[in-house]
């Protein structure tokens, strides 16, 4: 008996991995890949890359040595004011403008931002074709506007902090203003898809729109927040909320003609 119920179960035993069912993530309209859910487009990997490789790098260097890098490359507001003469020159004047977006106060500083700059950057990266940089031509072009609006993004964030800091000493670091650059570009069409990670193409959402204006009063409401209670919340540091609205309105306005200018390429 017991050989008997042995041979009617084998074959269903046995049966090949193909006899299998295969389950797939569905949504509405289509089929998800969760891979994309992780593997951040290469161009974002990168700008990850080399900024927590400088924050290593400023780990093992003398203390007196990464006090003179980092002094040149934070903004310094009455440097910038004070003009190119006073500066040590344009260059010197301006550079900081982009280098500064690369260096962090600490670890918890740079993992926040890099956190953000991996969930903002991937779907909007994604959008405007920067998959395989380095496959085609018009991948690799579309990478480049999405380096230009992250880098665009810390540029006007800086700026608007020294225009609010004009006779300020203290040095501004991080990569907040272009993270938020991002977050600005995201809610232009984050509403409009059933999933950030889809394949599917969204419109965007017009800049008055319920979406777009709730979520620009609740990011506003929530730096008005963190500059008036900053000291109690973060141990005495100050946070640079005139950076993050700077860059945050910087990409939610020109995130459109970026949107275009990458299509363009496809």
């Amino acid at each position: 008996m017991y050989q008997d119920w042995l041979a009617r179960e084998k074959p269903l035993q046995m049966s090949e991995p193909h006899d299998q069912p295969t389950f797939r993530l569905r949504r509405p309209g289509g089929e998800v890949d969760p891979s994309r859910i992780f593997n951040a487009p290469g161009i974002v990997l990168a700008i990850v890359m080399l900024t927590v490789a400088i924050f290593v790098l400023m780990i093992v260097l003398p203390e007196r040595t990464v006090s003179i890098i980092e002094f040149a490359a934070a903004v310094l507001p009455v440097r910038i004011i004070a003009g190119p003469a006073a500066a040590g020159g344009f260059l010197v004047m301006v550079s900081p403008l982009i280098a500064h977006m690369f260096f962090h106060a600490g670890i918890v500083h740079l993992l926040m931002n890099m956190a953000f700059l991996l969930a903002f950057g991937t779907p909007v990266a994604r959008r405007m074709g920067a998959d395989n940089t380095l496959k085609s031509s018009a991948a690799f072009a579309s990478a480049s506007l999405f380096l230009t609006l992250y880098l665009l993004s810390g540029v006007v964030g800086a700026l608007t902090y020294v225009a609010l800091h004009v006779n300020d000493y203290a040095l501004l670091i991080g990569a907040s203003g272009g993270v938020s650059g991002l977050l600005g570009a995201l809610v232009r069409f984050a509403f409009n898809r059933t999933t950030l990670f889809g394949p599917e193409e969204a419109k965007l959402s017009p800049l008055l729109s319920p979406g777009v204006l709730t979520w620009s009063g609740v990011i506003v409401g929530t730096n008005i927040v963190f500059g008036a209670f900053g000291g109690f919340l973060s141990g005495d540091a100050s946070i640079a909320w005139e950076a993050h609205l700077g860059g945050y309105f910087f990409g939610l306005l020109a995130f459109p003609f970026f949107d275009k200018s990458a299509h363009a390429f496809r």
